[in-house]
């Protein structure tokens, strides 16, 4: 006797296609979790080099720290070589060495270089020229975003620390070209916490 060939019942197509749907929605839950998780990283990587290249730059620019006064943007004065003021909305103000000139163009290694806080942002500012005046404006970048504080101290030469340079009393040409022996800064990030750093100045 010829059997009966036996189809899938309507009970056992739906049992598939339900089996089948929860598989496909547990696939793209995973592959969307990879996907977030994936930028999430991506993203914490990013604000991680943010972070190590202002950190680098900072160190490299007082490391580099030379005894080079600038002359006033106003009147026959001078800047001292590393400046800062607790009262001014600068953090601080320095001359560097070693700025490299890959393109030759006719200027010195000397930069003067001005650090300052605004609206939660480190911004690094220089000059083109060591000297500047008001008709130089300085080049801009911002270095670091989601900056709560900036701390800095100087060690002087009797291992005193202080929160401005030079020091109180200096006056003349060695106050103007002071240097401290190490300079602690320390930046507070509302991701990161607290970034402390001590930088011993060369020379």
């Amino acid at each position: 006797m010829n059997r009966r060939q036996r189809g899938f019942t309507l009970l056992e197509i739906l049992v598939a296609i339900t089996i089948l749907a929860v598989m496909g929605l547990m696939s793209f839950r995973a592959v969307r979790d990879a996907r977030l998780q994936s930028e999430i990283a991506a993203s914490h990587m990013e604000r991680l080099r943010e972070v190590q290249r202002a950190v680098h730059l900072l160190v490299s620019d007082l490391r580099t720290l030379a005894p080079r006064p600038v002359r006033e943007l106003i009147g026959d004065g001078y800047r001292p070589a590393l400046m800062r003021d607790p009262n001014a909305v600068a953090l601080f103000e320095l001359t560097r060495a070693g700025w490299p000139n890959g393109a030759g163009t006719p200027r010195g290694t000397l930069q003067r270089v001005r650090y300052r806080l605004d609206d939660r942002k480190l911004i690094r500012e220089h000059w083109n020229v060591t000297d500047p005046t008001l008709a130089n404006e300085p080049v801009q970048r911002e270095l670091l975003t989601g900056v709560e504080r900036v701390e800095v101290r100087y060690l002087d030469a009797g291992r005193n620390w202080d929160v401005q340079w030079p020091p109180l009393g200096g006056t003349g040409e060695r106050a103007l070209r002071a240097r401290p022996l190490a300079v602690e800064i320390t930046i507070r990030l509302d991701d990161y916490g607290e970034i402390k750093r001590l930088v011993e100045v060369s020379g």
